[in-house]
Formats: C-alpha cells, structure tokens, sequence
C-alpha cells in the first residue's frame, strides 16, 4: 500500500503547535514560580473623625427643693432616693402642731372681729337716723324763725344739735371701718396660717427622679441647709465629659456622638448639647453634654465612654499593615501588571488599625497587605487579592495626627 504524502504546509503547522505549547508551558512555569503576594484595593471611603471622650451620666437639670417654712422639724418623708414623683407631689410633711394652735385661735378671733363690726354698724345705723332728725328739726326751725315762730334761742339749739348728730355719725362710720379693718386683718392671719400649714407639705416642683435626701425626720428645715431633696427634672439623663484643650475647640453644638454604656449591648446616639464657655485654667479641659436619644433606664454616675463625630471627608483607607514607615517617610508596595513598585504616601488619621491615605495612592490601585522587607521594587509577584481588612464605609473613626507637607507625622 502506498504511504500518505505529508505536504510542507502542514509540517509547519505542526512545528508552530509544538513552540505554542512550549511557550504557554514556559509562561505557566515562570507564574507557579513568582511569589504570591496578598493586596488589597485601594477605594475611596468616607472617613468620619472622631474624638474619643470620658465621662459619666448626668441628669440634665437638677432640682433643689427646699422647704418655705423654716425654723419646724420634719414629721413625715414620704419618698425615697429612686423613686419617680410627679408634679406636686408630697415628699415630706413638717410639724404643724403650733400652726394649727394659732389656726384655732384665730377663729376665736374672727367671730369677735365679726361681731365688733356687727356692733359698728348697728351704731352707724343709729347715728344715721339721729343726724336725719336733728337735720329735719333744724330745717323746720329756720323756716318758722323768720315768722317769729320760733325764737333765736332755740334755733342756735336746734343747730347744735345738729352739729352732734353729724359729729357722731362720722364717729360711727370711723369706728364701723376701723372693725372692719381689723376684721381684715385677722381674716389675712387666718390665710397667711392656712398657707403655712398647706405649705408644712413639701412637694415636687416638678416632676422627675428623686436623686438625693437630706431630709431626716426631726431635723428642722432652714434655708441654710443643705436641700431636703435633689430631683432630675423629667428623669432625662445626659452624657458629661471633659475634653482636652485641643479636641474642645474643634467641637460644635449639634455635632452627633455615640456613647457606650456598661451592661448595654449596643451604643446609644447622642446630639453634643451644650459646651462650657471657657476652659478650666487648672486642667485646660472643658465640658460638653452631649443630649442621648435614648435615656430610658439610665441612672447618674454610670461611668461611661464616647465619642464625637468632629468631621467627615472622603479619602482612601489602607490597613495600618500596608504602609511604611521609615526615617520620617511613608510609603506603601504597589503592584501594577504584576511588578512592585514604591510609592510615598500623605498619611492622616490613624485608627482601629487603618491609615487614612491623603495623597500617594489612587482608587482601584493594589496595594501590598503587608508592607514588609521582603519585597524589592520591579519584582514580579503574583498579586491575591483581599477585602477582608476593608472597613465599611461610614463606619471609619479617625483621629488626625498633624503632618507636614511630607505626610510625617508630628
């Protein structure tokens, strides 16, 4: 049988298959043998500072009762440190034995007040109806004296007469006014009394958390003294901290914060409320009160930690692990089409072990996980990526660290 003839067409084909397959053999050996390095992608995130702080709960207003009568001792407390009271309650009750003596004693003298002007105007009366005569007869007698009815003598009487009855009516009118007044009076003591004794309870000027007691039965109440009560008005509870000097000044009213407390699983929200005018000149701190969304269930004193957001940019983020630190210097591997090169970086804030990079890198760049001293630059690897070490954006809390135009930090 004749063999099949093999044009030179397809011995070539053949040899260039056979290189082909050399080459991609080659090109897998030369890839198994670079070295797999772990990188993760730069992306921009928003970072968010924020300034840690330390402080305690407070309540946001307290309310200081005193008692408005002074000089009595305390009978009755009738509430204790912890306990909820609404508005106008009765908190204690003060000794009001002398007062309702002087209450008894008082009617006593009501009744005779009202008797007095019972009597002054019974006289009033009296002289009323006297000076009406004497006026009627005194009319009568100057119509007749110019008949010659009747004489001089008795005219001149007749006015006399008249002169008293208006003399002591005037008299009855000041004495029925001087029994009023006096009736007045005695009825202003009998209130004055009465508030006294309605004041002898010691209630809650506003509702709220009894926060304190100083109030003891026997004790007698003076304006002196420290207060009976101490109360959180409404119950609401705020978070009070001391800042350093150079955190304070950066803080603004409104700012959110967040605020962990113990035996909370979760952290509560808070709004910076208030801050001090002016720094403590001793400690150069000075305190801020931050407003929590929810203060149900919080007592005072509780230590407690926070933080507060200052400010918000968009800036790349890298685990602290990928950049470099050396002489002053910062700088992070970079792996483009395989090779490593250096680069130098502008760093920020350092936190929760990731660097904010300012200036250097750009996003979707790859970047050595570990920046260690085992890699040269122009070497070849064989990049992994990573996502694991990336925080969650939003979620980034910063602190700034003073840097020169270098990207040192100060």
């Amino acid at each position: 049988m004749a063999g099949i003839a093999q044009s030179p067409t397809s011995y070539a084909r053949l040899a260039f298959g056979v290189v082909f397959l050399w080459f991609a053999f080659l090109a897998a050996a030369q890839a198994q043998d670079q070295m797999p390095v772990t990188v993760v992608v730069a992306r921009q995130t928003d970072v968010t500072e924020r300034l840690p702080v330390v402080g305690s709960l407070a309540a946001r207003e307290e309310v200081q009762v005193y008692s408005s009568v002074q000089g009595q001792a305390i009978e009755q407390i009738l509430v204790e440190v912890g306990q909820h009271v609404a508005k106008g309650e009765a908190l204690a009750v003060l000794d009001m034995t002398v007062a309702r003596m002087l209450l008894d004693k008082n009617s006593v003298s009501i009744m005779r007040a009202k008797t007095a002007v019972s009597v002054e105007a019974s006289r009033l009366d009296v002289a009323l109806v006297s000076e009406a005569e004497a006026r009627k007869i005194l009319e009568r007698s100057r119509a007749l004296q110019p008949k010659g009815a009747v004489s001089q003598q008795v005219l001149d009487e007749h006015q006399n007469a008249h002169a008293r009855a208006v003399a002591e009516l005037g008299l009855a009118r000041q004495s029925l006014a001087l029994a009023e007044a006096d009736a007045e009076l005695v009825a202003r003591e009998r209130k004055e009394i009465e508030l006294t004794i309605e004041r002898s309870t010691v209630r809650a000027p506003e509702a709220g958390l009894v926060l304190k007691r100083t109030a003891r039965i026997g004790a007698m109440t003076s304006g002196s003294a420290d207060p009976l009560f101490v109360i959180a008005r409404d119950a609401v509870m705020e978070f009070v901290a001391q800042v350093t000097e150079t955190s304070f000044v950066r803080l603004q009213e409104g700012m959110r914060a967040v605020v962990t407390l113990p035996g909370r699983d979760r952290p509560i929200g808070g709004t910076l409320r208030l801050s001090a005018a002016q720094l403590d000149p001793a400690t150069r701190s000075g305190e801020v009160r931050i407003e929590l969304d929810d203060d149900q269930g919080l007592r005072p004193g509780v230590f407690a930690r926070g933080s507060i957001n200052a400010s918000s940019r968009n800036n790349i983020l890298l685990p602290g692990s990928a950049v470099k630190t050396s002489s002053g210097q910062n700088s992070v591997f970079i792996v483009k089409d395989g090779v490593v090169g250096v680069r130098k970086v502008t760093v920020g804030a350092r936190q929760d072990g990731f660097v904010e990079i300012v200036g250097g890198v750009s996003d979707g760049e790859m970047i050595v996980l570990k920046s260690g001293g085992f890699l040269k630059t122009q070497e070849r690897v064989r990049p992994v990526i990573t996502a694991s070490d990336r925080p969650l954006a939003g979620n980034m809390a910063a602190h700034l660290q003073t840097t020169d135009h270098e990207g040192t930090l100060q």
